[in-house]
């Protein structure tokens, strides 16, 4: 999902991902929407990417971030309990 550097070919620039006031993630690089659990298997793949509020242009790739753990934390945690539960 990284797009190649016009300088440097062996860096790649960081996928762009704009948050819009519906609080759905738009990846400029593919056109298409993503979701937090996309990002995360990106991160994972050895990708990156920056997120800004579509309508402001602040950058909010920490808080994207955050709430991306955070969710994968619950999901843990869930399938934990159900485990536990089904026991």
């Amino acid at each position: 999902m990284n797009t190649p550097n016009r300088d440097n070919p062996t860096e790649a620039k960081p996928v762009v991902v704009k948050k819009y006031a519906n609080r759905r993630l738009y990846n400029t690089a593919t056109s298409s929407y993503v979701t937090l659990e996309d990002l995360a298997k990106l991160i994972k793949e050895g990708g990156d990417f920056v997120a800004s509020d579509a309508k402001t242009g602040e950058d909010i790739t920490r808080s994207v971030l955050t709430q991306s753990s955070s969710s994968r934390s619950k999901r843990a945690r869930t399938c934990c309990r159900s485990a536990f539960c089904a026991s």
